[in-house]
């Protein structure tokens, strides 16, 4: 599988996350070349002249494809000038990732390592590109927009569109162990598939939970209509719970029937509030779309509303009978719906995930799921260790609260774990290393890390006293040296050092 495209579409770090999604080597043509000639491109370039470039590689792109094994291969800008190489790329599965002048020009600025730019490089990309697009265009078998979302949602759709017609999976089934009410998390790609398999037996009737902005159409196999609720937190109220119970009604649905919330977290909460109290509980199955949802809200039973007075003070603990997480639906999300998700995948990092940036996404959701399930089976009602899923979120919700910040919850709970990390290295319980690594994972989510601009301690120490997870006055979860555990009774000074530590000037 060969990436082509012009310099700066991405070919490299796409390439490197769609080896990863399908378990192959990965080779960065340019760099493995600079290797073998020990210099640099650019300095290949001024000392042996481009022909001598062109030549080593098309001899270099020979070998490559010419070998037995499967490799992903990320190549040169101008791969395709080339007439032999061209032939080569024609029987290879070649992606052209397609990203338009302006947009490359915003990448690459006036990077110097790029011998072809010279002293106009907007003028001169886009001539360059449309000199190269009829060789892109013959060698490409998939033409994918390079400039559409984050690398890995580019690489992800690359794979699902090369994946054979009606193929899904591999699938992961975790189980969160509950006794008799035990139930399956279903992930991967085409997940969404299994739904009609794992309803409750003898199920009469579906009601479909979703939003109108959520692209996903669901098949239970049985007779089902489609209730739709609002969009965002304002959507979270009684009202809308009401007003599902109501049509549920109007339907005539009866304890023999099923809910499925296809959606966010939004949807989960609100359709599993609702089936928890309609006919005072009636099964439910999440089809998760989000990556915030599929890694932690869909899952452990927590349904709720939003009443004036705060968030999800109305609720009820409502296992569901399944969870379908659809890796698929996550290529296409918005991108900063994306990184927000991302934010509390970075936790799982610190719960016992490990180093989850190095798996494809399919098994990163899994391994998060299958910590999360865990932690559930052993404290469902959140009396104990339930409270460790909440790492990070004792400033995220502080910072939520006082709502004058342009933050998404992961964002938020970003900025919370590098603060809960700074704040455990002021009491001594972990090393200045460990801090790192929480900065390293948070940056490698491309998630912020430092206090945004205006925030006050003095408003959000306040906001964290009174949030709900907050049993005995000042509580943080934190590392230490038994884990992530829950600590209370906090002094003042070591959380202000915290706050300095990410940016804070008093």
């Amino acid at each position: 599988m060969v990436l082509v495209g012009m310099m700066g579409s991405g070919k490299t770090s796409v390439g490197a996350a769609l080896a990863r999604r399908l378990g192959r080597p990965f080779v960065d043509a340019d760099a493995r070349l600079e290797a073998a000639v020990g210099c640099t491109i650019s300095q290949l370039f001024a000392d042996r002249g481009e022909a001598a470039f062109r030549a080593l590689e098309r001899d270099q792109l020979r070998e490559l494809l010419g070998g037995r094994g499967a490799l992903v291969v990320a190549t040169g800008g101008g791969v395709v000038l080339d007439q032999a190489n061209r032939a080569l790329l024609e029987q290879a599965t070649t992606v052209w990732l397609d990203v338009g002048p302006e947009a490359l020009a915003g990448r690459l600025g006036t990077d110097p390592s790029r011998p072809l730019l010279g002293d106009d490089p907007a003028g001169r990309l886009a001539a360059l590109h449309e000199q190269r697009r009829p060789f892109y265009e013959a060698v490409a078998r998939l033409v994918v927009d390079g400039a559409s979302g984050l690398v890995e949602q580019v690489a992800e759709r690359i794979a699902i569109a090369l994946r054979p017609p009606h193929e899904v999976g591999p699938l992961t089934s975790v189980v969160v162990e509950l006794g008799e009410r035990s139930y399956p998390v279903v992930v991967g790609p085409g997940a969404s598939g299994e739904l009609a398999g794992l309803l409750p037996g003898g199920t009469r009737r579906v009601a479909v939970v979703t939003q109108a902005s959520v692209p996903v159409a669901v098949d239970p196999d049985v007779e089902h209509r489609v209730f739709l609720v609002g969009e965002g937190e304002e959507a979270k109220s009684l009202d809308t719970v009401e007003g599902l119970c109501r049509a549920f009604a109007a339907w005539g649905m009866s304890r023999a029937d099923a809910v499925v919330a296809v959606g966010g977290g939004v949807v989960t909460d609100v359709a599993g509030f609702a089936a928890a109290v309609y006919h005072r509980g009636i099964p439910v199955v999440h089809v998760s779309t989000t990556l915030l949802g599929q890694v932690d809200a869909a899952i452990g039973g927590k349904t709720g509303v939003n009443l004036p007075e705060g968030k999800n003070l109305l609720g009820a603990f409502w296992q569901p009978s399944a969870v379908l997480c659809d890796t698929d639906h996550l290529a296409t999300l918005p991108p900063r719906e994306y990184r927000s998700g991302m934010g509390e995948l970075a936790k799982y990092h610190f719960l016992g995930g490990g180093d989850l940036d190095e798996l494809a996404l399919p098994e990163r959701v899994a391994r998060a799921v299958a910590v999360k399930a865990d932690v559930v089976a052993g404290d469902e009602r959140e009396g104990g260790r339930r409270a460790t899923l909440n790492y990070g979120h004792t400033l995220a919700h502080a910072l939520e609260v006082a709502g004058a910040f342009d933050l998404r919850h992961g964002e938020a709970v970003a900025v919370g774990l590098v603060y809960a990390a700074e704040l455990a290295r002021a009491l001594g319980r972990i090393d200045e290393a460990r801090v790192a690594e929480h900065r390293r994972v948070v940056a490698a989510y491309g998630l912020p890390s430092r206090l945004p601009r205006g925030a006050a301690p003095d408003e959000l120490v306040a906001l964290m006293g009174r949030d709900k997870k907050a049993l005995r006055g000042l509580t943080f979860v934190l590392e230490g040296p038994r884990g992530v555990e829950v600590c209370s009774g906090i002094e003042r000074a070591p959380v202000e050092a915290a706050f300095t530590a990410l940016g804070w000037e008093p």
